[in-house]
């Protein structure tokens, strides 16, 4: 049985961009009422967001999602992951990197290949909050790639911010940088034999991200995916919902990226 579910964006800042994602969807929503809490939740990822999501959900919304989700208190997450638990809520995450639905649609082929490289190189191009969310985005692109990421050092260069650690055995290097050029995020991870180079788009768009996988046998390019991260977090949450599936354990994967990363 589909849900009937009502929607709504945080702020006016939001309600574009939740238009225009809902607009691609072969789903049905309705806005709601004045003064009814929404089923499901647009929230930006900036600030408190963790504290605001909760609050939605003791409101009665049913699913929250979270736009760009950046550094905030750990604490908040945690509680975030139990309120999500207890009320049978769904929060879905709509990474800018993480999240690529190209990256998402390959995931298991690439922890595959993955297992055969030595070093994971990363750069990304794009503004950033503070250098803790640059390298943030970057730890959780790692995650999503299957790698048990454990940094050592991050610290901010003149123009960059460079962060340095192991994945497993693997050698883990990054860097962000801020400019006019466009945004993006790239990983070279080189082994014996093997080389996978990704490059996600991070723009916002439904232009897939190009990855490709290269051997003694050739080059091959995975089969892109014509689609938003913020369409795809949609389609992960309404499915959730539809299924009654509930579960806080990425939010508490967040929270200890961001404890790993202040730490430091």
């Amino acid at each position: 049985m589909t849900l009937s579910l009502t929607i709504a964006a945080e702020a006016p800042g939001l309600q574009q961009r939740l238009r225009k994602t809902l607009a691609t969807l072969p789903l049905s929503y309705r806005a709601a009422a004045d003064g009814d809490t929404a089923s499901v939740m647009l929230i930006a990822g900036d600030g408190d967001w963790a504290a605001r999501a909760a609050a939605a959900i003791d409101a009665g919304a049913r699913g929250v999602i979270i736009a760009d989700p950046g550094m905030t208190g750990t604490d908040a997450i945690l509680t975030l992951a139990d309120r999500t638990e207890q009320a049978g809520a769904v929060v879905e995450l709509a990474e800018r990197y993480a999240g690529d639905p190209t990256l998402l649609r390959h995931r298991a082929d690439l922890i595959q290949h993955l297992a055969a490289t030595s070093t994971i190189l990363m750069s990304q191009v794009g503004g950033f909050a503070t250098p803790a969310d640059a390298a943030l985005d970057m730890v959780r692109t790692a995650h999503a790639l299957g790698q048990p990421l454990t940094l050592t050092h991050v610290w901010q260069a003149s123009h960059a911010v460079v962060v340095r650690g192991t994945a497993g055995e693997k050698l883990f290097e990054g860097m962000a940088t801020t400019g006019s050029g466009g945004v993006g995020q790239r990983i070279d991870a080189l082994g014996f034999g093997r080389t996978l180079r990704l490059a996600l788009r991070g723009d916002g768009s439904a232009s897939p991200s190009d990855l490709r996988i290269a051997n003694a046998k050739g080059e091959r390019k995975l089969s892109p995916v014509y689609e938003s991260v913020d369409r795809s977090a949609w389609v992960r949450a309404h499915a959730a919902l539809d299924s009654g599936q509930s579960t806080g354990q990425p939010l508490r994967q967040f929270a200890a990226d961001i404890a790993m990363i202040q730490a430091l």
